[in-house]
C-alpha cells in the first residue's frame, strides 16, 4: 500500500496549527477517496502551548517538535513502518526535517518525494523573521531547504514571486515552487456553525499584536471606532469566532501578508473585508475592499491619511447590506485560495 506521510505544525490553542493538525489529514483522506494509501502522522513532543509575545509560534518550542517529528519517524523507519516510496508533507518548510529527510534520501537509496508548504521566512523583509534575521545564514538556509525539496508550495503569486526573487532562485530551478493556496477547506464547515445574523458595528482587528501588524493604527481607531483587538482578549477559537461573526468589519492595516487567514475567516463569516491594497490582499480581495495602501504604509502616512481612512470604514458600517452582496462573489473566490486539491494533485504526480 502506497504511504503520505504528514509533518505537521505543532498544535496551539490560539493558532489555525490546532485545525491543521487534524484538518490536514482528513482533507487528504477526502481527496484520496478510494485510492490505496496509507496516511501517518510524524507526530512531536510539546514542553509548551503558548506562543512567544507578539509570535506566530513559540520559538523555542516549535524547535522541540520539530526535533522530535523526525526522531519519531526515524524510529518508524527502524521498525519497517515506512516505504521507501513514500509520499512526505512537511507542513511548515522552515523545518530542518526537511534537510534530515533530503540526507537519509540520498544516503539510503530511498524514493521518497519530499514537499513543504511555504509560511512565514527570513526571505521576507517585512516578516518578523525577516526583520529580526537580517544574515547571511537564514538566506543560505531557505535556499538549500527549497532545493531539498521536490516541490514547496505557496499561498498566493504574491508569495511565491517574493520568495523566489528574494532568495536570487534562477528561471531553470523555479519548477520547484508551485501557486497552490493552504488547506483550509475545513473552514467552510467550522464557521457554518456560527450565526451572523445580527450584527453589530464591531470593528474587528484580528492581527497577532506585533510590529509588522501595526497595532497603533488601530489603538488609535478605537477612539472613533467599536475596534476590537483580538489578542487583547484571551478569547479560545469559538468565542473569537462567536465574536467576529457579530462584527460587521475586520480590518487589516498589516505592512505583510502572504495569504491573511483572520480576514478570510472574517469575510467567510460576513464581515466586510476592509484592507490595504498591497501584498496578498491585492490579489485576494476585489476593490470595493481594498483602500489604497499608502493609507497604512507607515504610522506618520496613516495620521495623514487619517480622516479618508476613517471615511472608508464609516461608509462600510452604514451601508453594511448593501456591501454584503459584493460578499457572495468575495467568498467565491476565496475558495480558490483554501482548496488543497491543486496541493495534494501536484504531491501525488510524484517526481
Amino acid at each position: 500500500m502506497n504511504q503520505f506521510w504528514i509533518f505537521p505544525l505543532e498544535p496551539l490553542d490560539a493558532r489555525y496549527t490546532k485545525q491543521w493538525y487534524n484538518g490536514v489529514p482528513d482533507q487528504l483522506e477526502r481527496f484520496l477517496g478510494d485510492a490505496n494509501y496509507e496516511i501517518h502522522s510524524a507526530i512531536g513532543k510539546q514542553k509548551s502551548t503558548n506562543t512567544t509575545r507578539g509570535g506566530f509560534l513559540n520559538f523555542a518550542d516549535t524547535n522541540y517538535w520539530k526535533s522530535t517529528q523526525i526522531t519519531h519517524f526515524i524510529d518508524e523507519m527502524y521498525k519497517g513502518n515506512v516505504s521507501d516510496d513514500a509520499v512526505i508533507l512537511v507542513t511548515d518548510f522552515w523545518n530542518p526535517a526537511i534537510s534530515q529527510l533530503a540526507y537519509m534520501r540520498d544516503l539510503l537509496g530511498k524514493s521518497w518525494s519530499i514537499h513543504g508548504i511555504a509560511h512565514a521566512g527570513a526571505y521576507d523583509p517585512s516578516d518578523i523573521l525577516g526583520l529580526k534575521m537580517q544574515k547571511p545564514w537564514p538566506y543560505e538556509l531557505e535556499r538549500s531547504l527549497y532545493y531539498a525539496m521536490d516541490h514547496i508550495y505557496f499561498a498566493t503569486h504574491f508569495h511565491c514571486e517574493m520568495f523566489l526573487r528574494n532568495l536570487e532562485i534562477p528561471q531553470e530551478d523555479q519548477g520547484r515552487a508551485i501557486v497552490s493556496g493552504q488547506p483550509y477547506l475545513y473552514l467552510l464547515d467550522t464557521l457554518s456553525q456560527f450565526d451572523t445574523t445580527e450584527k453589530t458595528d464591531t470593528v474587528m482587528w484580528p492581527h497577532r499584536y506585533n510590529e509588522d501588524k501595526q497595532p497603533e493604527i488601530a489603538e488609535d481607531l478605537s477612539k472613533t471606532f467599536d475596534v476590537f483587538i483580538t489578542q487583547k482578549h484571551n478569547l479560545i477559537k469559538d468565542e473569537y469566532y462567536a465574536k467576529l461573526a457579530k462584527s460587521k468589519v475586520v480590518f487589516s492595516c498589516s505592512l505583510h501578508e502572504n495569504l491573511g487567514m483572520s480576514m478570510i475567516e472574517g469575510t467567510l463569516l460576513d464581515c466586510i473585508p476592509i484592507a490595504p491594497d498591497r501584498a496578498a490582499y491585492s490579489e485576494i480581495y476585489y476593490s470595493d475592499f481594498l483602500y489604497p495602501e499608502h493609507w497604512t504604509s507607515s504610522l506618520e502616512n496613516f495620521h495623514f491619511y487619517k480622516r479618508e481612512l476613517q471615511a472608508f470604514i464609516q461608509e462600510r458600517l452604514d451601508h453594511y447590506d448593501e456591501f454584503k452582496d459584493v460578499l457572495i462573489p468575495q467568498k467565491d473566490r476565496i475558495r480558490d485560495f483554501i482548496d488543497p486539491r491543486i496541493m495534494f494533485d501536484q504531491m501525488l504526480r510524484r517526481t
